[in-house]
């Protein structure tokens, strides 16, 4: 008896050190299971976008989008991102929201364009959205948290419950802390390079965290976005003052087109 509980102790020490040993590992980074597929990643966010607009209406007056095509070559060029590759998408919603999408989109909702007072500030945002991309952010948390099998299966028969899960996981949570970090260092960085006052951006948060709203829903941004006005203190201290050479992004007619076209659809 005493040898067979002797066996059954030294099969579990055995089990527990394996199983404490194989949840070190982290699988996705060991196995590069990261690395989605460009044509599956494509897919997924063409779909998703699709999506979208069948619940949202996507605005597409030439004000609007000759006023954001513009900010995006700017952003885009001055920082060596081939601007034909990234597509904005201005959705109507009451949200002020704007989030990164695979396949290189942005969602704009009105709501953002409503409580922006200029296009720094507007741009502010969209450079963090920018950085999401390019640092590949999108993409990791996607094949972290949904996986790279599940989403191939959902580019190739458009499972839409897999992108509607997207669509909720990347409009209305937030990224990992240092991820956020990383995307609000690299926002300053493609602002400063395109010659546009990154205070913008600070002024956006700290205004946006200030509001009063009635209903929190509406600031989604704000929400998956946390301690908004630490953050706007660390952009202020990443400003550089050496590139200090700073110009409008749009003149003000364009600014205020843009306005008009979200406040009127």
């Amino acid at each position: 008896m005493g040898k067979a509980i002797l066996q059954f102790l030294v099969l579990t020490a055995i089990f527990l050190a394996v199983w404490f040993g194989l949840s070190r590992i982290h699988y996705v980074q060991y196995f590069h299971l990261d690395n989605i597929s460009s044509r599956t990643e494509k897919k997924v966010g063409d779909l998703i976008i699709e999506q979208i607009k069948r619940t949202n209406r996507e605005i597409e007056t030439d004000s609007a989008t000759q006023a954001l095509d513009d900010i995006k070559y700017r952003l885009c060029t001055d920082n060596h991102i081939n601007p034909d590759h990234i597509h904005l998408h201005l959705i109507h919603s009451d949200e002020v929201n704007a989030f990164a999408l695979p396949g290189d989109h942005i969602v704009i909702y009105t709501g953002l364009i409503d409580h922006c007072d200029s296009a720094s500030e507007l741009c502010g945002v969209l450079s963090h959205e920018l950085a999401h991309l390019q640092l590949h952010h999108v993409t990791k948390r996607l094949a972290n948290e949904i996986g790279i099998t599940v989403l191939a299966a959902a580019a190739g028969n458009g499972n839409s419950v897999v992108i509607s899960k997207i669509i909720k996981m990347l409009s209305s949570t937030a990224f990992e802390r240092q991820q956020e970090s990383d995307a609000d260092e690299k926002g300053v960085e493609y602002l400063q390079h395109a010659h546009i006052n990154p205070k913008g951006f600070a002024d956006l948060m700290l205004k946006i965290a200030d509001m009063k709203a009635d209903d929190p829903v509406h600031l989604e941004w704000l929400s998956t976005h946390p301690d908004s006005k630490k953050r706007a203190e660390t952009i202020m201290g990443l400003i550089n003052t050496h590139h200090a050479n700073y110009s409008p992004v749009i003149d003000d007619n364009s600014w205020q087109a843009l306005k008009d076209a979200a406040a009127n659809e």
